[in-house]
């Protein structure tokens, strides 16, 4: 989990809407009452409300006024999961939504929006053809947040890139700025879960990141780097891996490529293992990859390595990430990076953060994997 807190995010609208159990549990959950907050949530999660399900998930998951029990958790979750119908043959004729398919990113926002479809937009009758209007609507096609999306307005850097050598970096001499805009984008798209009887998630993402020379005259991109990806998600109940804190495993295959010609083209395919181990408020992943590099970028992995190790540390509303990289060769070729990223709420909400980043070493982009 992200936050020692209950954060209903992502979530699929219940057959039955936000109920006064559930609410009132979230009010008595903040104020720190957790034994109050998990009477009513399990009350309400009794009568079939997916959010007190999943925030009774979450709270048996992190061991949140509970002791921690992520059988108990599993079966929450698998709960909430399951409380989603198709509507039925009596209902196709009724245009409530309580029994449409929505993602949820905050219940009292998203509660508002659906009160107001309900209230003044003429829902179509055929089922068909509702499904197609609140999807419209509510841009429900299934993509969710992945990696970080952010945007820095100001990202300072020590190169110098209109130094380059121009013939192997051609164009590079109107990169005069040290001072450009950085922004990510990141969706996955969810295709299947428990098809191997592992309660797996598999799913698709798509990760872009941007170097916009911002401040220059004709502000163009420095580079833009694509990464398409296909990944599996399986969580470990296995009481030996419990007891040494291994709590899941990750296996993906990813394309990454800045999308330039020659001499600028960069590229390589991997594939990789995450191992995700939680302690407490710290989550610890350990990766490793088999790459398989381009023509322009062979010697890739002599700068990035074999893998990777992240810390995400959350402390309050305050979460603070570090990512080492190295080649681990300590023969006097030795090289890395290191990562250091800080985020914090904006204000009241839960899904909107105060974002600062410092990168030091080799591979900042693909372009930057030798520089």
């Amino acid at each position: 989990m992200k936050e020692n807190r209950f954060i209903p995010s992502l979530l699929l609208l219940a057959p039955c809407l936000l109920g006064g159990d559930y609410e009132d549990g979230l009010k008595f959950y903040d104020k720190g009452n957790y034994n109050e907050a998990m009477h009513l949530f399990e009350k309400s999660a009794e009568k079939g409300n997916r959010y007190s399900q999943h925030a009774l998930g979450q709270m048996y998951e992190t061991g949140t006024g509970v002791d921690q029990n992520l059988t108990k958790a599993m079966h929450w979750y698998k709960q909430s999961a399951s409380a989603y119908q198709l509507p039925t043959e009596a209902a196709s004729n009724n245009k409530s939504l309580q029994h449409t398919q929505l993602y949820r990113i905050d219940p009292q926002s998203d509660a508002a929006f659906h009160n107001y479809v309900e209230r003044y937009i003429d829902i179509p009758k055929d089922a068909d053809e509702r499904e197609t209007m609140l999807s419209k609507i509510f841009s429900n096609f299934g993509m969710l947040p992945y990696e970080k999306t952010f945007l820095i307005p100001i990202a300072y850097t020590t190169q110098n890139y209109e130094k380059r050598d121009p013939v192997a970096y051609p164009g590079y001499s109107e990169f005069n700025k040290n001072i450009e805009t950085e922004f990510q984008i990141s969706l996955k798209k969810n295709l299947t879960y428990d098809l191997l009887g592992l309660n797996e998630i598999i799913g698709f993402a798509y990760t872009q990141e941007v170097w916009w020379q911002f401040y220059s005259d004709s502000a163009p991109f420095r580079e833009s780097n694509y990464r398409p990806e296909v990944w599996m998600m399986m969580p470990l109940e296995n009481e030996i891996f419990q007891n040494i804190g291994l709590k899941g495993l990750k296996v993906a295959f990813w394309h990454e490529s800045n999308g330039l010609g020659e001499p600028l083209s960069r590229e390589w395919n991997q594939i990789y293992l995450d191992s995700i181990f939680y302690y407490g408020n710290l989550i610890t992943t350990l990766r490793i990859w088999y790459p398989d590099a381009g023509d322009n970028n062979k010697d890739i992995t002599d700068y990035l390595g074999y893998g990777h190790l992240k810390l995400d540390y959350m402390l309050g509303k305050h979460q603070f990430n570090l990512t080492w990289r190295n080649n681990l060769h300590f023969d006097g070729d030795n090289r890395g990076s290191i990562e250091a990223e800080w985020s914090y709420p904006i204000g009241q909400s839960k899904n909107n953060f105060w974002y600062f980043k410092a990168f030091n070493g080799y591979g900042a982009s693909l372009m930057d994997y030798n520089h």
